[in-house]
Order: C-alpha cells, then structure tokens, then sequence
C-alpha cells in the first residue's frame, strides 16, 4: 500500500487507473476546491464586477486606493450641442485620457490644442502631473507630440495595417 492507501503490487491493466487515481489525488490534496472555468463572450457585467473589485482590493494593499474620478473638459456651439472634447480618468495620480474628438470643421483651428490644455489644467488642479493617452498611426500621434507628449510604447500592426502609440507627459 502506498501512503496514501492505493494498492500499488498490480503492474498490469490496473497501471494507467492507478496512475489516474494518483493524479486526481495530487490534483485534490493541493487545497484547491473543485473548480469550472468558463470563458465567455459578453460576460455578465456582475462577473466582470467581481473581478475588477478583487484586482482593485489587492492593488491597494501595494499601491494604495486608486483615488479613481472622472474629468472632462468639451466644446459646445451656441446651441450646446457638443462639437468636440475630451475625457478621461485619473488612477493613482496619472491622467489616462480615453477620448479627444473634434468635428471635423474645427480641426486645424486649435480646438483641440485647447481641450486638451484646459483638461490638462483641471487635472493639474486635481494634484494630477502625469498624462497618459493612446493613439494610432492614422489618428493624432503628431498633435499629441507637438502637445509636449513622448512616445514610451508602440504596438505594430493594431488595428491592422496600422500602430499603436502609448504616450505620457509629466508636468513638474
């Protein structure tokens, strides 16, 4: 008998079962409870949720809490409908930018140069100093760069046929 009370004398047939048998000991005798895996297109938000709260509760322990807000700064006509703007969040004191839009008839014009300054400002007066934003090859990469931003990272080939540039600012 072994240890762990399988019979071990039969060398025969009885070798691949006893070899099973062992695996799904070592499997249950590593303290893991019996668990299913499913992956999943369009997941149940609440499962999302789930683990965007256990991800954040360990970050914290190491980093802090992400103080995580909302900023925004947008362009409106006389009539308020937005015609450009910008938005963000800030995480552990880094401005990620997601979004910088104008409409097309006002690009070129500095719009754009001053959404982004005065997102810039608000952030500024949030205690936030650093800026992230991601753009592609076909989008804004050199507005970013004459805004004082630097390429840190590029992804080739995403969207396909295209890059993806990671930039960041640091405002002393």
């Amino acid at each position: 008998m072994l240890d762990h009370g399988y019979r071990c004398d039969a060398v025969s047939s009885e070798k691949v079962s006893l070899r099973r048998r062992v695996s799904d000991w070592l499997r249950r005798s590593d303290g893991l409870p019996k668990l299913n895996y499913d992956a999943l297109v369009d997941p149940d938000p609440k499962d999302v949720e789930a683990v965007a709260r256990g991800l954040r509760a360990y970050n914290n322990r190491f980093a802090g809490p992400l103080n995580e807000k909302q900023l925004g700064c947008f362009v409106r006509d006389t009539s308020g409908r937005v015609v450009g703007g910008s938005h963000g969040h800030v995480l552990w004191s880094w401005l990620y930018i997601e979004r910088l839009w104008v409409e097309s008839d006002l690009r070129s014009h500095g719009v754009g140069a001053q959404v982004l300054a005065r997102l810039e400002r608000l952030a500024l007066s949030e205690g936030v100093h650093r800026f992230h934003v991601q753009t592609t090859s076909f989008q804004a990469l050199d507005f970013y760069i004459k805004q004082g931003y630097e390429v840190y990272a590029q992804l080739e080939d995403n969207p396909p046929g295209h890059t993806d540039y990671s930039l960041k600012k640091i405002i002393n």
